[in-house]
């Protein structure tokens, strides 16, 4: 196994520290430990895993931590270094659907996937990696943040081949489609399609999305809504077990952390089930 500088236990613990949440308020000790790529959330998650996001007590820069930091319009938004997580982020202004745009929905991420970059490949040696998906719940850009809920993809979806195997089904029905061009990940573009010579393109794309996880897990967490701040993390029990010792006991001995263990479905079996571990803490 190896050690990596940081991972998603080492940044519960240090958002269980963090007393301010305010993106605008922190903004000043945030952009001192990540690059500038992305928006103030996706920075104020960075910069958890760096350290305690509303002090000067981060003890790590994000190129130590992360070997990619993201790239506009393409996934994911960070990857940690040593082949650790992919870490997709997303903004949502209330308990809403998640819209993933024309990404298939991934337990792990590959590096032959057609949506990342060369850079993100090309970024250090590795085949694949778990999806963490983390849901901030914010209203603004430079509000508060309300809650984040992280989760990994294989407690809520089916393999990767699953989607992609639709996804390919789908694209192959259009192929007898006059004039259609099909490259990359979207089903085509037709191309001329009023055939004025005026380059009408219909361009014909995937747009995934999935239930907020407040409403996918509602039967293993209660968020309190009049809480400043929640935080929630559901990872199956084997991925638990696969971080350092050191790292677990930051939230086994952290007493302002709750954890608990559950049952939930297992996506790949919907007739059984997975064994998850639940970690979450209020501020109020």
């Amino acid at each position: 196994m190896v050690d990596m500088p940081s991972n998603l236990l080492n940044a519960i613990d240090n958002l269980s520290k963090c007393k301010n949440f305010d993106l605008a308020k922190t903004k000043g000790y945030v952009s001192n430990v990540v690059s500038e790529q992305g928006n103030p959330l996706e920075k104020f998650v960075r910069a958890s895993f760096c350290g305690i996001p509303d002090t000067k007590r981060n003890n790590m820069s994000s190129d130590d931590v992360f070997c990619f930091q993201g790239q506009k319009n393409h996934p994911p938004d960070a990857m940690l270094r040593n082949a650790g997580d992919a870490i997709e982020i997303k903004k949502v202004e209330g308990i809403s659907t998640i819209h993933l745009n024309s990404s298939l929905p991934k337990q792990r991420l590959y590096d032959d996937d057609k949506m990342i970059t060369n850079k993100a490949v090309e970024c250090e040696e590795w085949k694949s990696r778990d999806m963490l998906y983390v849901i901030g719940h914010i209203k603004k850009d430079t509000s508060p943040v309300r809650s984040l809920f992280f989760f990994y993809g294989d407690c809520i979806f089916k393999r990767n081949e699953y989607y992609n195997d639709i996804f390919e089904s789908a694209k192959n029905s259009l192929k007898g489609i006059d004039k259609i061009q099909q490259t990359g990940n979207e089903y085509g573009t037709i191309k001329d399609v009023d055939e004025l010579g005026i380059n009408t393109d219909m361009r014909l794309r995937p747009l995934n999305s999935f239930d907020h996880p407040f409403k996918i897990f509602s039967e293993i967490v209660q968020p309190d809504k009049n809480a400043v701040f929640s935080l929630f993390a559901v990872m199956r029990r084997s991925k638990f077990e696969s971080f350092p010792d050191h790292a677990q006991h930051l939230l086994t001995d952290n007493p302002a952390i709750e954890r608990t263990t559950k049952q939930i479905r297992d996506p790949d079996n919907p007739g059984g089930e997975i064994r998850v571990e639940v970690f979450s803490f209020t501020k109020t």
